[in-house]
């Protein structure tokens, strides 16, 4: 694996089945301006890719082959492993999902984490940690019923090395119920005292969890050539697995019962469509229009016929 050559740094990592989206991933760090390190936790990604990558990038590429024998535990997991050994090489980090990219300069944020802040994604819920939370995870907040209104996703997670044993304590743990289970991860940061220096923005600004970005009031435009909540606050990631076609075309399948409750009407539907085909028109232009064409190593023809329109 090559040297760190930045103070701050870029995680996360992928398998074969995410390669569309970690090319938009690459791409959009590039366009937006990113000399962060990018540290890869690479689960059997194509070789010819890899050596590509490191060659292609004005950033540092730092690969690490995952030698675990699945890939979700040998990605979503061991990430957790890697951040908090491999980042205590740097002043700040950043957790990032593969199926994860930028749509502007996230530079600030590493820069905030360096002084001692969190920066983080609303997940847009809160949630009692009560007593059935607290023996589910055998941990004592206190206190048996907990409120808790900084409710976070995963990823992004901006933080600094002082601030790794957040994650060291989540992947030792060994007993969450499933891989990447963030609402340990959140009990975990109450625990350890992280939630009194987050800031945890907008649901839709880093994630759109929860259809935000297709809601009415919050849902993504694209305006000169930016793209912004409907608020008209600039959005600075966009999060999923837009390189899937079934992922796609499903995304509209829970908002019909959405709409139906809130009597939304048909203007309201066609603004949602409409925000879909935007951000799926910024991730094609990601796979395919900047630096790496993503045709040099993967056909996805569904994508490649949306290009030609």
């Amino acid at each position: 694996m090559a040297d760190a050559t930045s103070k701050y740094a870029f995680i996360t990592g992928a398998s074969e089945n995410y390669l569309a989206s970690l090319n938009a991933l690459l791409n959009s760090l590039e366009e937006h301006g990113h000399k962060e390190d990018f540290i890869l936790v690479s689960w059997k990604l194509p070789q010819n890719y890899l050596d590509k990558i490191k060659k292609t990038f004005s950033f540092n590429i730092r690969v690490i082959e995952s030698t675990h024998e699945h890939q979700v535990q040998g990605t979503a997991y061991e990430r957790f492993r890697y951040a908090y050994e491999i980042g205590k090489e740097y002043e700040a980090l950043c957790l990032l999902d593969a199926d994860q990219f930028l749509t502007d300069n996230v530079e600030r944020f590493f820069y905030a984490a360096s002084k001692g802040l969190i920066i983080t994604g609303s997940n847009g819920m809160l949630i009692n940690f009560n007593e059935a939370y607290q023996k589910q995870y055998n941990v004592n907040l206190g206190s048996k019923e907990y409120p808790y209104y900084l409710i976070h996703t995963t990823c992004p997670i901006f933080l600094n090395r002082d601030d790794l044993d957040w994650f060291e304590s989540l992947y030792k743990a060994r007993r969450i119920s499933t891989f990447d289970d963030f609402l340990f991860l959140n009990i975990l940061g109450i625990m350890l005292k992280k939630n009194e220096r987050m800031i945890c923005m907008s649901p839709y600004f880093f994630t759109q969890i929860h259809h935000f970005g297709i809601k009415p009031n919050t849902r993504i435009i694209n305006k000169d050539g930016i793209l912004m909540s409907e608020t008209e606050e600039r959005i600075a990631m966009i999060h999923g697995k837009w390189g899937d076609e079934g992922w796609y075309t499903g995304l509209m399948m829970p908002m019909d019962g959405y709409f139906r409750d809130n009597n939304f009407n048909e203007y309201q539907k066609e603004k949602a469509l409409e925000s879909r085909e935007i951000v799926l028109r910024e991730f094609i232009r990601y796979c395919y229009l900047c630096k790496l064409d993503l045709r040099e190593f993967q056909k996805i023809e569904w994508l490649e016929k949306k290009l030609n329109i």
